[in-house]
């Protein structure tokens, strides 16, 4: 029996270190397909009440508007949404998520008239004159909104109609040939004819829409007791707590607003608690989980040691949909199961049911999955005949776990262990930390590595308000000399004034934040240490002069990086994280797909390359969330950073002291602080800076981004803030 144990874990871990390794996103965007019909032409169920919640719960401007309907009564967004959903027979999500797309109506608390006017984007064209007879009959809110849905309805009545994009025909969009798999695709090509937009429309759908919780979630809304478990994509109520107790642990329990558990359509309920005996006339069953096994007779019940006090009686339609498992005989042993610990066997745990023995590679699965099993010590003598099973037990779906000493954790669902992307996707997903479980190495390396998990398009939140994403014109207020700049409002990301703000430019050393983000994601430990290697880590431009072996602090190497923008500080920074540089590099590709940065294209870590590419819209969204991190932010706000070396045998240890440019900067009458900023130059990208600034007067904050100036002092960027904070400029509310 040992060698067999040995046999099979083996060939679990050669098993795993040959799967091939993916680090795409939980969704991928697939041009071919954006939504189904059936979600398109599904009303979901939700009233004008449960519009109005996802409205408050986003913070939305529209959860407090009311206007004329097409009927030319007064009624609230919500109502005006919800009416024409329901004529339409058109899902009221698509009419959000359009809404939003178009003119960030969802998450803008302040939008402009024009904004409402022109809500859906029904009508308008990039030509178009908003002020033509031919396009003042579609403005308002309420007409944008009917117009919107209407079309959809009468795409579906009118495919054979010659500009109607079609399911399964091939169309070109931006110069890409798409075949639609869909007619809810067709039609959306059809409404927007751009890439760009559509994969917007996916990414704030699959944000707010797509049923992301993990087999084994536990989720309760915000407003009820009720307590549900998500399993294949349906939600499943417990009846009562001695039911959820008996099944689950009510710590795991994360908490989601209502419209979160609208995503899942109701499953069975979950009505007994596990291992009850159910009585149905003559028949009698234990439940094990989601599945009936029957006894023999009433005696085999009595025999195993069950009392009729404990049965529960049923009905049939009690257990209908339940799967049913092996009959349960007099001669069955352990139906319920039983722990053994081979107390000379390294003591060495089973799960021993139905007279078979399954290995136990984690003390923890016992707590997590058997927590209420007998634990019964025996001497592999006493077992040697048994048979083992030829794979050892994993996890149970929902559990939260960690390798020890490391810092990624994972999600186990369907026998994989799911890796949570970034510690922004763990939040958002409710988990706690004190939930997940550190296990051995051993134990993981027999759990097979599912996909990843991402929020997808997490910058489309109640948190990040972004007109960035919006259709809405960005005028050049200021005037600037640089080829490209934006400057908005913080945090809410509303653009005041900008230039060229989605042509594409080199990022230089920009990209030394997203090294720093992602380091901090993956096993860049700050209270470790580094050490310098002359050939692994050099690196062309600004470097630290380290010795080769030299040993350095990883939070003195981190904002040395950032301070002082070391090109072979972000080499090493990289090559510290646990991945390959190559590897490093694609997850922050990976992690701008996810966070709507379309245009932005990592190639190196130093920002040398030209291939590093961005567009100050994509800049703003970037910057804007990586300061949410408290260690970047910290470190971009210091004008000057010195520190030493570690001893490291005889090599020498070095003092440095590097310097921020733009904080360095002095300004007479400066009518602002800089609070975090960082920049770049090379000859190709030109100067490239971003500052986050605050207003002395007013405390009002603004982020300011230029790209290509020729100035490398960063003179056009403090133009730029002092005109911002001098407060004389009238911002028109209809930019």
């Amino acid at each position: 029996m040992v060698i067999m144990l040995k046999k099979v874990i083996i060939f679990i871990l050669l098993t795993a270190l040959f799967l091939p390794s993916k680090s795409s996103a939980q969704t991928q965007f697939d041009p071919q397909f954006i939504i189904s019909d059936e979600e398109m032409q599904s009303t979901a169920n939700w009233t004008s009440n449960d519009i109005q919640k996802f409205l408050q719960e986003k913070g939305s401007f529209l959860a407090i508007l009311s206007a004329e309907s097409i009927n030319g009564q007064i009624k609230t967004a919500a109502e005006i949404i919800h009416e024409s959903a329901f004529n339409y027979q058109i899902n009221p999500k698509f009419l959000l998520v359009t809404l939003q797309k178009e003119q960030s109506l969802i998450t803008d608390d302040t939008p402009t008239q024009k904004q409402l006017d022109w809500a859906t984007g029904y009508g308008v064209c990039d030509s178009c004159d908003l002020n033509s007879d031919k396009l003042l009959k579609y403005k308002g809110f309420a007409k944008q909104v009917d117009n919107a849905a209407g079309i959809i309805r009468w795409y579906y009545n009118n495919t054979d109609k010659s500009f109607v994009k079609k399911k399964d025909q091939n169309t070109t969009i931006d110069d890409q040939i798409i075949i639609p798999q869909s007619w809810a695709t067709a039609f959306l090509y059809t409404y927007t004819p751009h890439l760009h937009g559509n994969k917007n429309f996916w990414r704030i759908w699959n944000t707010w829409f797509a049923q992301i919780y993990p087999n084994g979630t536990l989720l309760r809304s915000a407003s009820s007791s009720e307590v549900w478990l998500v399993q294949n994509k349906v939600k499943r109520k417990f009846k009562n707590q001695v039911t959820l107790l008996s099944r689950a642990d009510p710590k795991m329990i994360v908490t989601v607003q209502e419209t979160e558990l609208s995503n899942y359509q109701i499953g069975q309920e979950i009505s007994f608690p596990n291992y009850s005996i159910l009585k149905n006339g003559a028949d009698f069953y234990l439940l094990d989980y989601d599945s009936l096994r029957p006894f023999a007779s009433e005696e085999v019940v009595k025999k195993i040691g069950y009392h009729p006090d404990e049965y529960i009686e049923i009905s049939p339609d009690d257990i209908v949909g339940y799967s049913f498992g092996d009959v349960i005989t007099a001669s069955t042993t352990a139906p319920r199961g039983l722990i053994y610990q081979i107390t000379d066997l390294n003591n060495s745990y089973y799960l021993f049911k139905d007279g078979t023995l399954y290995p136990i590679t984690d003390k923890s699965i016992i707590a997590i999955n058997y927590k209420d099993l007998i634990v019964e010590k025996h001497k592999k003598n006493n077992i040697k005949n048994l048979p083992v099973a030829d794979l050892p037990l994993n996890f149970k779906d929902g559990t939260l776990l960690r390798v020890a000493n490391s810092n990624n954790v994972y999600v186990v669902e369907d026998g994989k262990k799911r890796l949570i992307a970034d510690t922004e996707t763990f939040a958002a997903l409710g988990y706690k930390r004190a939930n997940v479980i550190a296990i051995s190495a051993l134990a993981a390396m027999n759990i097979l590595n599912g996909e990843p998990i991402f929020i997808n398009g997490s910058l489309i939140s109640s948190r990040n308000k972004y007109l960035g994403d919006s259709a809405i014109k960005v005028d050049d207020i200021f005037g600037a000399k640089t080829p490209g700049y934006l400057v908005a409002e913080y945090p809410s990301g509303r653009i005041i004034s900008g230039k060229n703000i989605d042509k594409p430019r080199s990022a230089a050393s920009a990209v030394k934040l997203l090294v720093a983000y992602e380091a901090l994601n993956q096993d860049f430990n700050l209270a470790k240490n580094s050490t310098y290697s002359k050939t692994k880590n050099i690196a062309k431009g600004n470097t630290l002069p380290m010795r080769n072996g030299a040993k350095i602090k990883n939070s003195d190497l981190f904002a040395a990086m950032l301070v002082g923008s070391a090109n072979n500080a972000a080499r090493l920074i990289a090559q510290s994280s646990g991945l390959t540089e190559k590897t490093f590099i694609a997850q922050i590709n990976q992690r701008l797909e996810n966070w709507g940065a379309d245009d932005t294209k990592i190639t190196d870590v130093t920002g040398m390359n030209e291939g590093n590419k961005s567009t100050p819209r994509n800049i703003l969204k970037i910057f804007t969330r990586i300061l949410e991190n408290p260690n970047i932010k910290n470190a971009l706000s210091k004008a000057k950073f010195t520190f030493s070396e570690l001893p490291n045998g005889k090599i020498k240890a070095a003092k440095h002291t590097v310097t921020n440019s733009s904080q360095s900067a002095s300004s007479a009458n400066k009518n602002y602080n800089i609070i975090a900023s960082k920049t770049g130059y090379t000859d190709e990208a030109g100067a490239v800076t971003l500052m986050l600034i605050e207003v002395k007067k007013s405390k009002k904050q603004y982020t300011v981004i230029t790209m290509g100036a020729k100035d490398a002092k960063n003179t056009e960027a403090n133009k730029i803030a002092k005109w911002i904070s001098t407060g004389s400029l009238k911002i028109a509310e209809d930019n």
